[in-house]
């Protein structure tokens, strides 16, 4: 952690400054791309161009103004949001990789206009190049996987740091009360990512010849379904809650209803497989095979939580089993 960072600003520790400056910097690029190529292309369109949308033809100029503008507004108003060291990491890795995604979509969309009116000899000009279209859309949406997948945000000092100190400075006054507080967040590992977005990308890109929107929706759906199996997982000395993405309370057990908590290595087929399950009094989240808390509720049910480790699950459990008076149990 960049423990120094504590002294500057507020708005500084909750900026990750490189991912910042990364979304800032790359729509301006290809925001001038876009001009220097319309410049280009000027001369093939005296009567003007139409917008991507539709309409009437407007003078060059201000069609690469509108063209800047939409470039600039999705990729640095959506990537700065990725540089808010409040999000979780993994969230702010997919917001990223979207923001390129769609910045490099409607940079594309406008080259395809431009082209595509543009068009002289044999070739019949048309309002968007259907071809330049596709083509770039999908070098965007590989380039915004890419970016989401290789990303490291930094590790900067935030308000969980925070409490984190305090938590610490107050442990010698109750150090019972310190060792009953847990947090971590969950997130499925890479390799079911890149499965996940390959079975929506592989069909998608011949689906794209009928309509580029069937991509569109199956690698939003796809990123929807990464989205809901992330989540973080805190417990203190009254309930162990799991958010979705840290936002959606999804599960939530008392800790005065636990009969007994274990850690375990499980299966996730064996307990319903990954997300959120419920059924008969039971729930279960997991994200990934490996590591997890199984408790018994007092009333019968059973709730199952994964855990990045066992060296985790351990912690959680004996946090759950010391405030229901219960031996920790061994795995």
């Amino acid at each position: 952690m960049a423990r120094e960072n504590r002294g500057g600003s507020s708005s500084e520790r909750h900026l990750d400054v490189q991912a910042l400056r990364f979304s800032l910097v790359f729509p301006g690029l290809l925001a001038l791309g876009l001009v220097f190529g319309g410049l280009m292309l000027a001369t093939k369109l005296p009567d003007g161009v139409v917008l991507p949308m539709g309409g009437n033809p407007v003078p060059v100029p201000l069609f690469l103004g509108v063209g800047v503008a939409s470039i600039i507004l999705v990729g640095a108003g959506l990537g700065s949001q990725g540089a808010r060291t409040t999000l979780p990491r993994m969230l702010r890795r997919i917001v990223l990789g979207l923001a390129v995604t769609l910045q490099l979509s409607v940079f594309t969309l406008f080259v395809a206009a431009l082209l595509g009116q543009g068009a002289r000899g044999q070739l019949t000009p048309e309002r968007v190049d259907d071809y330049v279209l596709l083509m770039g859309c999908g070098l965007a949406l590989a380039m915004g996987v890419v970016l989401a997948l290789t990303f490291k945000p930094d590790e900067q000092w935030t308000s969980a740091d925070d409490g984190a100190f305090a938590a610490l400075l107050s442990a010698e006054a109750d150090p019972q009360a310190a060792q009953d507080k847990l947090a971590y967040f969950l997130h499925p590992r890479s390799s079911v990512v890149i499965m996940i977005l390959l079975a929506a990308i592989m069909p998608g890109a011949f689906l794209a010849l009928i309509s580029p929107w069937i991509l569109l929706a199956l690698v939003v759906a796809a990123l929807v379904v990464i989205a809901m199996l992330c989540a973080t997982v805190e417990v203190d000395r009254e309930r162990l809650i799991v958010k979705i993405l840290g936002v959606i309370p999804v599960l939530v057990a008392p800790c005065e209803g636990v009969a007994a908590a274990v850690s375990l290595d499980i299966v996730a087929g064996d307990y319903g497989g990954w997300g959120l399950r419920k059924h008969s009094g039971s729930a279960t989240f997991l994200a990934r095979s490996g590591a997890a808390v199984v408790v018994r509720a007092n009333d019968g049910g059973k709730v199952v939580v994964g855990a990045p480790n066992l060296d985790v699950a351990d912690q959680l459990s004996e946090i759950l089993n010391r405030r229901a008076g219960k031996t920790p149990q061994q795995r």
